[in-house]
């Protein structure tokens, strides 16, 4: 059995949730673990590229995945500390945020 993580989980039922929690709290939240559902379930859950794209967007970063149970997982989800290199999977997206409008100036000044 995975052990829970002692700070608050994050859930979001859908995308819209996500963006709207991230221009609220991106820049006052220090971060913490989003629970995502595993592929085959049910149980409603922004996957992992959303949560990619939102972070890009408003300059957050995913780091490390846990188990959480058979459902779904947690993944490490907080703003990110300085202008780190990019790969260049996370390049194209941001410039594909930028190109339809949904880079935010916090994510620019994140990923410089």
């Amino acid at each position: 059995m995975t052990q829970r993580p002692a700070d608050d989980v994050l859930e979001f039922a859908d995308v819209a949730g996500l963006w709207a929690w991230l221009a609220a709290h991106h820049d006052s939240h220090p971060g913490g673990w989003v629970r995502l559902s595993k592929a085959r379930s049910t149980r409603p859950s922004v996957r992992f590229h959303e949560l990619l794209e939102a972070g890009l967007a408003y300059g957050w970063s995913e780091s490390t995945r846990r188990g959480y149970d058979a459902d779904s997982y947690l993944q490490r989800f907080t703003p990110r500390r300085g202008r780190g290199t990019l790969s260049q999977r996370n390049r194209l997206i941001a410039e594909q945020l930028e190109r339809e409008g949904r880079m935010t100036p916090a994510g620019r000044r994140a990923l410089g």
